[in-house]
C-alpha cells in the first residue's frame, strides 16, 4: 500500500522532552508538505469511495455546518467583545426539516484530529490518513463535509462560549475545560486577535472550497462530459482537493489549541497564511472550473425548451440542432426502415406517444411485453412507441454499440431514434427523472407529460394502463366497471343515464351476498319513495371478476394522481382512494359500498355505515334535493 512520506517530527518530538507542544506543532507543520503527485497517487490507491448509500444528505449537512462557520468565523466577534458589545444574531440553516446529523460519526472524526494519541505526539499526514480511512465508504463530497462538520463541533463550542464577560458566561465549567477564560482578558485577546482572524479566515476559504466540490460533484452526477468538456478536469482534481481540504481542517484544530494555550508564543506564526494561500489557489481554480462548466452547460441545452404540442415536443427533444455530437437517425420499423424528421412528426402528430428508453443491454422481456400490446394501443388507443436508446458516446467502442443496436432493433415494429442527442438525455435526466434503468415516459397530444413510470405500470396492469388515457370525470368509473355490468343491460342503461349505482363487495363470498341482499330490501323503500330506480352490482372475493376490478381500480388512481389537486377531481381521488385502502383491511370489517352516479364516484364507506344511511332514509329524506348529495351528507355526519 503506498503512504504518504512519515514526519521526521514525530521521533523528534518523543526523544527530546524539552521540545514543546507548540514547537513540535510548528516543526509538524513545516515538513508535511509533500507533491500534488504523492498526494494523487496515495489517496486514488488507497481512500477510493465505495460509494456506498449515503444515511443523510451532504447538502443538508454543509447547510447546517456552513451557518455555524459563518457565525463562528466571524471576527467582529472579537472586536464586540473588546469593544463591549453584543454578538451578531445567529443566522438560520435551510437545510430539508427532515434532516437528521450523523453525530455519532462527527465525534469519532473529530478524534482522529486530535494530535496526541497515547501520549504520542501524531503527524498532521498521518492524522489526515486516518480520517480517509474512516471515511473509506464515503464519496469525496461527504468526506469533506464530515470534516468540516466534525471541526466545526469543537470550533463553535470555543468561539460560541466568547462572552463580553466572564460574569456572562452561562456555563463556567465548560468555558474553563476549553479555555475561553485565556480569551476573555482583554489585554490576552488583543494579542492574539490577529491569529484569531488568520484561522478564522483559513476556515471560511476551507468552506468555500468544499461549496465548489459539492457543485462540482452535482454537475458531474447531472451532466454528460460531451456537453461539459470541463467536467472531466474538474473531476480529476476533485480527490487531491479534498486530501488538501481536510489537511487543512486537521491543521486548523492545531492552531486552535496554539491560540489557546497558556504558553502562547506572541510571535507571529506565518503557517496559517501558508495554508491560506494554498486554499485560495484551490478556491481560485475550482470557481474558474465551475463557472467554464456552467457556460458549457447553458451553451449545450439553451435551445432545448419542451413546448405546448407533441409535435413541438419531438422537434425538441429529437430534432433538436446539435453542433457537436452526431444527428439523430430516426426509423420506422424493425427493418430499420429511415425516416426524415418531418415525416416522422406528421405520423405523430395529434397522438399520443410512449417514449420508451433503455439501454443496448438485456432488453427482451420488455420488447416480448410492448410487442404485445403495439397493435392494440396503435390502433384502439392512437398511441405511438418510439424507442430511445441510451448508451453515452456512440463513438466509443462503436462497432459493438451499432450490432447491439440493429439485435434489439429487428424485434421493433414501432420508431426508434440512434444517436439520441446529449443535451436532450440530460433534460429527461432532470426533469422526467431518467436514470440508467429501462422507463416509458408518456406524452399526451397536448406534449404534457403523463406519466413518467408508464413502464411498471404496463408490467402491472398491460393494456388496461392504456384505458385511463384521457381520463374524464363524468366516464371515470366505465373501464373499471364494465367488466361487472357486461351481462346486466338494466345496470348498463343506468350507468348510461347517470342513475345511482350501488357496488357492493364482503371479505368472503358469503359475506357480500348477504350485504347485497340487506341493500337491496332497503333501497326498494326509498325506491318507492322518491319515485327512483337504484342500480346494484356486486363484487365477489376470489374471482377473476373481483381481481380485475381491484387493478383497475388501482389504475384509475394512479391517472387521478395527475389531476388531484383540480379542485374538480380532488373528491373522488380521495374516494377512489379510500376504496382502495378497504382491500387492505377486508378482515377487519364486513364489507365495502361503492355509491356511484353514472361512471362517477359519489361516495364510499364500510358496509355497515352505508347500511345505516339507507335505514336512516326517514331522518334525512326531507333535505333531499339531490339523493347523491343528501345520502353522503348524512354517511359523512355517521364517520365523524
Amino acid at each position: 500500500m503506498t503512504s504518504l512520506p512519515k514526519n521526521k517530527a514525530r521521533n523528534a518530538t518523543v526523544e527530546s522532552s524539552t521540545v514543546t507542544h507548540e514547537e513540535h506543532i510548528r516543526v509538524e507543520r513545516v515538513e508535511s508538505y509533500v507533491s500534488e503527485d504523492q498526494i494523487w497517487t496515495v489517496v486514488h490507491e488507497n481512500h477510493f469511495p465505495d460509494q456506498n448509500k449515503l444515511s443523510f444528505n451532504v447538502r443538508d449537512l454543509l447547510s447546517v455546518t456552513g451557518n455555524i462557520i459563518d457565525d463562528a468565523a466571524n471576527n467582529s466577534i472579537v472586536d464586540n467583545i473588546l469593544q463591549q458589545h453584543t454578538a451578531p444574531d445567529m443566522t438560520i440553516y435551510d437545510a430539508d426539516d427532515t434532516f437528521i446529523s450523523p453525530l455519532y460519526l462527527l465525534k469519532s472524526i473529530s478524534c482522529q484530529m486530535s494530535s496526541c494519541k497515547d501520549g504520542e505526539q501524531v503527524s498532521l499526514p498521518l492524522r489526515t490518513e486516518a480520517i480517509f480511512k474512516k471515511l473509506k465508504t464515503f464519496s469525496w463530497e461527504a468526506k469533506a463535509v464530515l470534516t468540516l462538520a466534525a471541526f466545526a463541533l469543537e470550533y463553535v463550542e470555543i468561539s460560541g462560549t466568547l462572552p463580553s464577560t466572564m460574569a456572562s458566561v452561562t456555563n463556567l465549567p465548560m468555558a474553563i475545560l476549553k479555555r475561553v477564560p485565556i480569551l476573555i482578558k482583554h489585554e490576552t485577546l488583543k494579542k492574539r486577535r490577529a491569529a484569531i482572524a488568520e484561522l478564522n479566515n483559513l476556515i471560511m476559504e476551507t468552506y468555500h472550497v468544499i461549496g465548489y466540490i459539492v457543485n462540482l460533484d452535482d454537475l458531474l452526477h447531472n451532466n454528460n462530459p460531451n456537453d461539459v468538456p470541463t467536467l472531466t478536469t474538474a473531476g480529476r482534481k476533485i480527490p487531491t482537493v479534498v486530501y488538501w481540504t481536510i489537511f487543512t481542517i486537521v491543521a486548523c484544530t492545531d492552531e486552535i489549541n496554539r491560540i489557546t494555550s497558556v504558553k502562547y508564543n506572541d510571535e507571529p506564526d506565518n503557517l496559517p497564511n501558508l495554508y491560506l494561500e494554498k486554499i485560495k489557489e484551490i478556491v481560485k481554480e475550482l470557481k474558474e472550473q465551475y463557472d467554464r462548466c456552467m457556460k458549457e452547460k447553458a451553451e449545450a441545452s439553451k435551445e432545448l425548451v419542451i413546448c405546448d404540442n407533441i409535435t413541438k415536443v419531438i422537434s425538441t427533444l429529437i430534432l433538436y440542432n446539435d453542433t457537436v455530437n452526431q444527428q439523430p437517425v430516426i426509423s420506422c420499423d424493425s427493418n430499420n426502415t429511415k425516416i426524415d424528421g418531418n415525416a416522422f412528426i406528421n405520423e405523430v402528430k395529434g397522438k399520443y406517444v410512449l417514449f420508451y428508453i433503455s439501454s443496448l443491454e438485456n432488453i427482451s422481456k420488455e420488447l416480448l411485453r410492448l410487442t404485445n400490446l403495439y397493435k392494440i394501443i396503435d390502433k384502439e388507443y392512437k398511441c405511438k412507441i418510439v424507442w430511445i436508446p441510451i448508451d453515452g458516446d456512440w463513438t466509443t467502442e462503436a462497432e459493438k454499440k451499432e450490432l447491439q443496436f440493429m439485435e434489439w432493433r429487428k424485434m421493433m415494429p414501432w420508431y426508434a431514434v440512434q444517436y439520441f442527442p446529449s443535451a436532450s438525455y440530460m433534460y429527461l435526466k432532470k426533469e422526467w427523472k431518467v436514470r440508467e434503468n429501462s422507463t416509458a415516459v408518456l406524452i399526451n397530444p397536448q406534449g404534457k407529460v403523463e406519466n413518467t413510470n408508464a413502464l411498471t405500470l404496463i408490467k402491472e396492469f398491460g393494456i388496461d394502463f392504456f384505458a385511463f388515457l384521457d381520463i374524464q370525470i363524468h366516464t371515470m368509473l366505465k373501464p373499471v366497471v364494465e367488466h361487472i355490468i357486461r351481462d346486466d343491460s338494466v345496470l348498463k342503461q343506468s350507468m348510461k343515464n347517470q342513475g345511482y349505482n350501488f357496488f357492493i363487495g364482503g371479505k368472503n363470498q358469503k359475506t357480500t351476498i348477504d350485504l347485497f341482499e340487506k341493500i337491496t330490501e332497503a333501497k326498494d323503500a326509498i325506491e318507492t319513495e322518491l319515485k327512483m330506480k337504484i342500480g346494484l352490482a356486486r363484487v365477489l372475493e376470489k374471482t377473476e371478476t373481483a381481481k380485475t376490478f381491484w387493478a383497475r381500480m388501482k389504475n384509475l388512481f394512479f391517472s387521478l394522481a395527475r389531476y388531484s389537486k383540480e379542485y374538480e377531481y380532488e373528491q373522488v381521488t380521495k374516494e377512489v382512494h379510500k376504496l382502495l385502502s378497504y382491500k387492505l383491511h377486508t378482515d377487519d370489517m364486513d364489507g365495502w359500498i361503492k355509491l356511484t352516479k353514472g361512471w362517477t364516484v359519489v361516495t364510499c364507506g364500510q358496509a355497515n355505515t352505508i347500511y345505516t344511511t339507507l335505514e336512516k332514509f326517514s331522518v334525512w329524506k326531507q333535505h333531499i334535493n339531490d339523493f347523491g348529495d343528501a345520502f353522503t351528507k348524512y354517511h359523512d355526519s355517521l364517520i365523524t
